[in-house]
């Protein structure tokens, strides 16, 4: 509660659409893959004063929570460095930073698995949801970078169209805008023009190279970095550059085979992209393989899979969207959340 408060005050004083400066490190989403963050943090520099928190800043662009089994310790540790350093580490809004899709796909019933009784499992999920609707909605990096969760759909031409909601803010309350903000979709690839009808559902939209040109002519800006989507690099180029779609968790829900990367931005607006790679399957241990069992980088999170058969209904029942370019197979109404 107290973590919770503390951020609360931090963004109630942050804009809407956050006014950055490079060198910068931008993260894609991380959807509880706790040891994955871990992983990037170990080799690319982690945002402490014993780290590189003091010449570089951190920009982290939403789904925090859901599919992944430690979303709980993925959100109060940002939230934990967000206190730290906030002036240099920074978090806006992801689709599933709202209580109505959360509590489908996983963060509700973590935290009612890991607390100590239903009751409190409730207060914790339903305080952590109050604070996501405070969250900062866009970044943009030197005026000539826009970063956001998913995209500029078919309602968003100027920035100042993002930076005029007010928070704290529902998926509701939002409207068209923040609905295309945080749930719509580059089309399939550079010869799709236009908006068309998303996969996702009824109502989302895809939009295509065009709209982002227009989009970066209109605002001054070179290019837009977004997340949202799995792709199997981690990321990904469209609209010949002007988009670069990130994913920082590896093997997204345990399926997808995908790579991480976080992309580092230089004084020069230079993008570099660092990538993890999946780790392999856990050699199953037998009280006579020899040798002290080593802790992984998350402190023994990573592989614990026995524990996480929740998780593994949850994403079995409701799949996830497929990587960029994968066909996919239909299925749970659900799918493409």
């Amino acid at each position: 509660c107290e973590l919770c408060d503390a951020c609360e005050r931090i963004f109630r004083d942050e804009k809407t659409v956050l006014e950055l400066h490079a060198p910068i490190k931008i993260f894609g989403d991380l959807h509880g893959q706790f040891g994955d963050l871990m992983r990037l943090f170990e080799e690319y520099g982690t945002p402490s004063t014993a780290g590189d928190i003091t010449y570089i800043d951190y920009l982290f662009l939403g789904d925090y929570v859901d599919r992944g089994s430690h979303s709980l310790e993925t959100i109060c540790l940002l939230l934990a460095l967000k206190i730290e350093h906030p002036k240099n580490v920074h978090l806006i809004r992801g689709n599933h930073e709202a209580h109505d899709i959360n509590a489908l796909f996983g963060f509700r019933l973590e935290c009612l698995e890991r607390m100590a009784d239903e009751q409190q499992g409730v207060f914790v999920w339903r305080r952590i949801n109050d604070l996501f609707n405070y969250l900062p909605l866009a970044a943009s990096i030197e005026g000539k970078i826009l970063c956001m969760h998913g995209g500029i759909g078919r309602s968003i031409h100027k920035i100042e169209q993002i930076a005029s909601i007010p928070r704290p803010v529902t998926m509701e309350e939002g409207g068209p805008v923040l609905m295309d903000l945080l749930w719509s979709d580059p089309t399939t690839n550079d010869a799709v023009q236009g908006v068309q009808p998303s996969p996702r559902g009824p109502g989302l939209v895809t939009f295509g190279p065009d709209r982002v040109k227009e989009f970066c002519k209109n605002n001054g800006l070179q290019m837009i970095v977004r997340a949202h989507e799995c792709v199997m690099d981690g990321f990904e180029r469209f609209a010949q550059g002007h988009l670069i779609t990130l994913f920082s968790a590896t093997n997204y829900c345990g399926t997808a085979g995908n790579a991480g990367a976080i992309l580092v931005l230089g004084r020069d607006l230079v993008m570099v992209p660092k990538l993890i790679h999946p780790l392999p399957p856990e050699t199953p241990r037998t009280p006579d393989s020899g040798g002290a069992i080593e802790e992984d980088l998350s402190g023994g999170l990573q592989h614990h899979h026995g524990n996480d058969t929740w998780m593994q209904s949850i994403n079995d029942e409701r799949p996830p969207t497929p990587p960029r370019g994968r066909p996919h197979v239909p299925g749970s109404s659900l799918e493409y959340f």
